[in-house]
């Protein structure tokens, strides 16, 4: 009888020769049942109306109260993976206690210095919730004034969640496989939507002659909400599916994952929000970046970038054939569906692409100089200043200029990119005038409303009335939970991106994790927080934590071993 085929007496399973922190089990299994609810039926999910007749289930009033049937969604299913893997816990065989014998490891030594930044964001948003004059608000994110539901309660899930998957996960690719073929059902009846085709009758109770039912109408996409929101998710996820095409051997899953890219790219078009380009641009340019020496990685992301230009160009001639009879667009995804030069990028991505898959054959292990890379993020950065220098000028030295179309994006004011200028001017003034505890904690998770509101008659001059955001995250955080607050997101999301980019070398799907984290980070600098892209993110943020911890969780054996055979 061969030594495989053995089993012990009484037919006893052969125990797994596997230390107990790297065996996939039952707790790794419900973080992934819970991923891919959460990258597959969370986005889907919408307002359902049960009615009497057939088809009996109806989605027409999908988009209304669609933030907060998403956040109560996201508890809810993040609710049960806690208490499921809780139950685990408790009911842990005594032969699994004896494995993880608290003796033989210091707990305080588990916990990464990103753990410390996500427990003291937890403690900010709670003192800051505590000393809140609006506590109702701080608490739920929400009340009858406003509020996008990012209160104590979210970040506290937030938080569970990041703790839960960092310790639990293990990698399987049907959670990526679900993530992006949802998705490409999510971009497709985007980009119908954009055509005034409504396949899920989602618009159709919207009237496109009432001013306000035609906002809905104009703005709203897919199962996800109003174009910003959309923009949200499609850095969230398309980056992510982009990065699987990379990192994935198998022919079908490549399949899989390119045309749900191509497809993503047509959404980036009928999406026509500028905080996607921020997004996604700065997506392509670090990850130009780090697959630069690699042709190998270097030929499949220009790949891909090839597709997703191609199919952008496929919308083009699709669009001419249907007599170009879209919603209004007028942001840089759609002026580059309408170029001719785009053949010219295209020709030259494909060239390049070849030239990658030529090196790559011919030498398998090649590896372009430091040089490169270093060459290519110079570039990219040198562009970005320039493009913050030109609005600088602009803005603080020549302000006579007639910059005609430009003058929104180019020099900043209270007009500034859609009358954000206002937004961040007058938020930036709440700021300086607070005192040091609030400027420290701020006035409360979500209370930009109250704080804005003595700014609300000069919205009037814009169509607005009121809002209860600042349209930028990260002031909107300063306002809200302070400098604390602030701090401690920007340190514990940074820390697990760059955690994630160090363990890259050993452990490659860390590069998958940190893709959605930089296109998201680069979005909000003019977008909103809402719990329909960001607990997304925040899930992509973990996975990066996570990554660094079995890379180092790998490594830390093998050095021992390296040490021991030395001595």
């Amino acid at each position: 009888m061969s030594q495989s085929n053995y089993k012990s007496p009484g037919n006893k399973k052969k125990k797994s020769l596997k230390p107990l922190s790297q065996r996939y089990t039952l707790t790794n299994s419900i973080v992934n049942y819970f991923l891919v609810v959460a990258f597959a039926i969370f986005p889907l999910y919408v307002n359902i109306t049960i009615r009497g007749a057939f088809p009996f289930i109806s989605l027409a009033d999908g988009f209304r109260g669609i933030r907060h049937q998403k956040y109560y969604f996201f508890v809810i299913m993040a609710a049960a993976a806690l208490i499921a893997e809780i139950m685990l816990l408790i009911t842990k065989t005594s032969e699994q206690k004896k494995e993880a014998d608290p003796k033989k490891q210091n707990l305080l030594k588990t916990i990464t210095f990103t753990d410390w930044a996500v427990i003291a964001f937890v403690l900010s948003c709670s003192i800051s919730t505590v000393f809140s004059p609006y506590i109702d608000m701080a608490v739920t994110g929400s009340t009858l004034v406003g509020g996008r539901d990012n209160g104590l309660i979210l970040m506290l899930f937030y938080a569970a969640v990041y703790f839960l998957i960092t310790r639990c996960y293990r990698y399987k690719e049907y959670v990526f496989l679900a993530l992006a073929g949802t998705n490409a059902f999510i971009y497709l009846i985007a980009v119908l939507n954009g055509f005034y085709l409504d396949p899920l009758g989602t618009l159709e109770t919207f009237n496109r002659s009432d001013s306000e039912n035609q906002f809905f109408y104009m703005n709203f996409l897919s199962t996800i909400g109003n174009k910003n929101m959309f923009a949200s998710h499609i850095c969230v996820t398309l980056p992510a599916i982009t990065a699987m095409f990379v990192h994935t051997e198998k022919l079908v899953n490549k399949i899989v994952y390119l045309a749900s890219a191509a497809l993503g790219a047509m959404a980036v078009v009928i999406c026509d929000s500028d905080s996607v380009v921020l997004g996604m641009g700065a997506f392509i340019a670090v990850f130009t970046v780090v697959h630069s020496r690699r042709p190998e990685k270097m030929k499949k992301f220009l790949l891909a970038l090839t597709a997703m230009l191609l199919s952008i160009k496929l919308l083009r001639f699709f669009s001419y054939l249907g007599g170009d009879g879209y919603k209004e667009l007028s942001a840089i995804p759609y002026k580059v569906m309408l170029s001719d030069k785009t053949f010219v990028v295209i020709a030259v991505l494909a060239a390049l692409t070849a030239l990658a898959y030529y090196l790559s054959f011919r030498h398998a292990d090649f590896v372009l100089p430091k040089a490169v890379p270093i060459a290519l993020a110079s570039l990219f950065s040198l562009a970005a200043l320039a493009g913050v220098g030109v609005i600088v000028y602009y803005s603080a030295f020549d302000t006579t200029t007639d910059l005609g179309e430009l003058e929104k994006t180019l020099r900043f004011s209270d007009a500034w990119g859609t009358h954000r200028g206002i937004f961040w001017d007058r938020a930036i003034r709440i700021f300086g005038e607070r005192s040091f505890f609030q400027k420290l904690f701020g006035s409360g998770p979500e209370t930009f409303y109250y704080a804005f509101e003595p700014f609300f008659p000069e919205l009037w001059e814009y169509g607005d009335g009121k809002t209860d955001a600042a349209h930028n995250e990260y002031i909107n955080y300063l306002i809200t939970i302070g400098i604390a607050g602030l701090a401690s997101y920007l340190t514990f999301t940074g820390s697990a991106l760059v955690r994630a980019f160090r363990s890259a070398k050993q452990n490659p799907l860390a590069l998958v994790f940190a893709a959605p984290v930089v296109a998201y980070l680069a979005q909000a600098v003019v977008n909103i927080a809402v719990p329909i892209a960001t607990p997304i993110f925040v899930i992509f943020v973990a996975l990066c934590e996570t990554a660094a911890r079995q890379t180092k969780e790998v490594r830390e054996p093998e050095y021992q071993t390296r040490k021991s055979n030395r001595r």
